[in-house]
């Protein structure tokens, strides 16, 4: 007796894909749980690597920070970016600072980062703030930026220039060299 099993393509590409759905299933799953200290470790301790098209947050004392990294490039223990887009999510007063600088450099030993070409923005509730500098430097020692090659902030109403300033966590600017401020918007009487 000689049995005959008839299946139509259809099933049989039904089948196939199904298939296919579960091993993507199990691979989304398995990277889910990915340990990303682990993964990080493993990376340090790679030789040199690019990646490209990077991006993560991380909340940070209740605020959210986003990095956009088109291009990385790691030596050894530092990481040189080319272009790089910092944005942070105030949580207590919903502003948001907005940082975007031509190339980075980042010493995961000394923990410290060198972003130049920059040009930033600090939405608050009372104004909005544009900054350019050349250099900003950042440890997180002291978790400061700094600014040594001068600073350049503005808005509608003003124009203020430092030779050199810093800049805490929560916003508060230090004018180290003193500096010079235009006001461009006319007082109204």
């Amino acid at each position: 007796m000689k049995l005959k099993l008839k299946i139509s393509p259809a099933k049989i590409f039904l089948l196939a894909l199904f298939i296919g759905i579960i091993i993507l299933a199990r691979y989304a799953m398995r990277d889910m749980n990915l340990n990303v200290d682990l993964l990080r470790e493993s990376l340090m301790k790679m030789p040199g690597i690019v990646m490209e098209n990077i991006q993560f947050s991380r909340e940070v004392s209740g605020d959210l920070w986003r990095v956009k990294i088109p291009y990385l490039e790691r030596d050894g223990n530092l990481f040189s970016v080319k272009s790089l887009d910092v944005t942070r999510k105030i949580s207590n007063d919903n502003g948001e600072w907005n940082f975007i600088g031509d190339e980075g450099i980042y010493s995961y030993d000394q923990q410290i980062a060198s972003v130049t070409g920059l040009h930033g923005r600090l939405d608050t509730k009372e104004r909005v703030l544009n900054l350019e500098s050349p250099k900003l430097n950042w440890a997180q020692e002291n978790n400061t930026f700094l600014f040594p090659d001068g600073l350049v902030m503005y808005d509608s109403e003003f124009l203020l220039r430092t030779p050199l300033a810093s800049m805490d966590n929560s916003g508060v600017i230090l004018l180290e060299q003193g500096g010079v401020i235009q006001w461009v918007k006319p007082f109204i009487k």
